[in-house]
C-alpha cells in the first residue's frame, strides 16, 4: 500500500496537542481569553437562539428574540 502526501500551501502542518494560532495572534496571555463584552454577546446570541426555538423556528422575528434576549439576561444580572 502507498502512502499519499498532499501539501496545500495555505494551511500549516500542525501536530497533536498544538494550539492553533493565527499568525496575527499577539503571543501575550494565556492561549485562550474572552472580553467581557464577548461573553455577554455569545450568552444573548445563546438566549435568542433558544427563544427561536420555543417559538417553533418561525423565521422573521431575529431581532425581536435579540432584543427579549438582551433583556432576560440584564433583569437577570440586575437581580444579583
Amino acid at each position: 500500500m502507498s502512502r499519499v502526501t498532499i501539501s496545500h500551501p495555505t494551511t500549516s502542518t500542525v501536530s497533536a496537542g498544538t494550539p492553533r494560532v493565527s499568525p496575527d495572534a499577539e503571543q501575550s496571555g494565556p492561549p485562550i481569553q474572552i472580553s467581557k463584552a464577548d461573553w455577554t454577546h455569545e450568552r444573548i446570541e445563546r438566549r435568542a437562539y433558544e427563544l427561536y426555538e420555543q417559538r417553533g423556528r418561525q423565521e422573521g422575528q431575529a431581532l425581536e428574540d435579540w432584543v427579549n434576549a438582551e433583556r432576560q439576561l440584564v433583569g437577570a444580572s440586575g437581580k444579583s
